[in-house]
């Protein structure tokens, strides 16, 4: 594989670890273990999967395949579940729930890059990679 694209793989994961970290350990005022832990693993992942491609190493591509599983899968359960937050909030509170409802629209809208896009090509890339000759 393109040693160009590892990098910016590597470079998109460390990005994403790192704006993880900031936003659920320091833009969250309270600790709450359902985030934390996911939030953390996830954290872990993306650190580990960026290391493993800036030395490319051989496992690499198979722990960038799964930090993409696994980013994916927390990523549509966290849109999931903010999108019925916010539903919820204006069903039920009207004009007052709206600032909230607005909120989650969007955490939801920065999230879509990192736990969305950038899993999806990810592992759509790295999938193509080890079936070539």
């Amino acid at each position: 594989m393109s040693l160009r694209i590892r990098r910016l793989f590597a470079a998109l994961d460390l990005v994403s670890a790192v704006l993880l970290g900031l936003g659920v350990f320091v833009g969250l005022p309270d600790r709450w273990l359902y985030v934390d832990l996911p939030a953390g693993l996830l954290m872990l992942l993306f650190g580990l999967t960026a290391v493993g491609l800036f030395a490319s190493t051989a496992w690499a591509e198979k722990v960038a395949r799964a930090t993409a599983v696994v980013a994916l899968g927390l990523g549509l359960l966290l849109i999931a579940l903010l999108a019925i937050g916010a539903s919820y909030l204006y069903g039920i509170y009207g004009p007052v729930g709206q600032g909230g409802a607005l909120i989650f629209g969007l955490i939801i809208a920065l999230a879509i890059p990192y736990l969305i896009a950038l899993p999806v090509a990810q592992f759509l890339w790295f999938s193509r990679a080890g079936t070539r000759p």
